[in-house]
């Protein structure tokens, strides 16, 4: 298996001890979802350029076939690919716009008063951050340091 295009999308919970890692955490899921973007649009640029077809033409593939819960394209596989990369690149938009919205009004939250000490979880639905609860139930780890004298012999 070789995945040609795409990303998969987190749902669910994810626990941070610091207001900074999830910041961080979100400008990187931006990146990774603008770098796809992207390339996504680099493909359906190239596609359409070596059918030599306009941006504005609207890309629908014929001889899609439903074999059970699935569609099945044997007969026009270049355009059926381009069908499925322009989907994609439109669902990858608003994912994009809301993930930059978040990470824009962070410092918003920042501001917000916590207890010291406390964890957040970021609610992601299909990778798209939704919620952060702070969670004082749950405390950050102890942290440790190192402490050694050392000696040459």
């Amino acid at each position: 298996m070789k995945p040609e295009s795409g990303m998969e999308f987190i749902t669910g919970l994810v626990r941070f001890y610091s207001l900074e890692d999830m910041r961080k955490y979100i400008k990187e899921l931006l990146d990774a979802y603008q770098r796809e973007l992207d390339r996504s649009s680099n493909i359906i640029g190239s596609l359409l350029r070596d059918k030599g077809k306009k941006g504005e033409e609207i890309i629908k593939a014929k001889g899609w076939t439903k074999v059970g819960g699935v569609f099945v394209n044997s007969m026009e596989p270049e355009l059926g690919s381009m069908e499925v990369v322009f989907q994609m690149l439109n669902e990858m938009k608003p994912r994009v716009a809301k993930t930059d919205e978040v990470l824009r009004s962070f410092d918003l939250v920042e501001n917000l008063p916590v207890e010291e000490n406390c964890t957040f979880l970021l609610v992601l639905r299909s990778g798209v951050p939704e919620r952060i609860i702070v969670d004082s139930n749950v405390l950050q780890p102890p942290k440790y340091e190192y402490a050694a004298k050392l000696r040459s012999v």
